[in-house]
């Protein structure tokens, strides 16, 4: 029976670093997808120079390590969150394409209670600012979310399934060790 239960274990934590795992998600409330179209507008019409950083280890799910990269400091804060002061190196691009997916009303699902995470901590943040106004759109891989802040408030949705782990994920790579 212990052989079972521990199969059935074993079979539960390879599923859920699948697609299946994170199924769910409702489309788009109305007011979501009208926030979202003016977060679109609002990209078209700034979006230059965007610099991407990486976040720093979860607070919660890693906090020795965060503590630790806190205290070293070497960090600037986005939107109440801590990220690596220098920009990623990724390939030239990257932004415009994150940015694109972004847009997509496609890649995007109505927030769902989360039950498996530690708290939305963003992974990656891409900044740019236009008019003296800086925008940032916050990545959060744990919770499969994004938020937007931008001149209109704040946007925040979950990641469509697909859209996460087909396009998102080979942009920007998750960090190993990361949770």
């Amino acid at each position: 029976m212990k052989v079972l239960a521990s199969c059935a274990a074993g079979l539960l934590l390879v599923s859920c670093s699948t697609q299946t795992c994170w199924k769910g998600g409702i489309p788009m409330r109305e007011t979501e997808t009208h926030a979202q179209w003016g977060a679109e507008v609002d990209i078209n019409k700034s979006a230059n120079h965007v610099k991407i950083y990486r976040g720093l280890a979860h607070p919660v799910g890693d906090k020795s390590r965060y503590e630790k990269q806190v205290k070293q400091g070497d960090w600037v804060e986005f939107e109440g969150f801590k990220f690596h002061k220098e920009p990623a190196e990724l390939p030239a691009g990257t932004a415009d394409k994150v940015l694109d997916l972004y847009k997509l009303s496609a890649s995007h699902e109505a927030q769902a209670v989360k039950t498996t995470c530690d708290g939305f901590h963003p992974d990656y943040a891409l900044v740019w600012s236009k008019g003296g106004q800086q925008r940032v759109l916050q990545i959060c891989y744990g919770c499969h979310e994004w938020k937007y802040f931008g001149p209109g408030g704040k946007v925040h949705t979950d990641i469509e399934d697909k859209t996460y782990f087909k396009k998102l994920l080979p942009l920007l790579p998750r960090e190993k060790n990361r949770r």
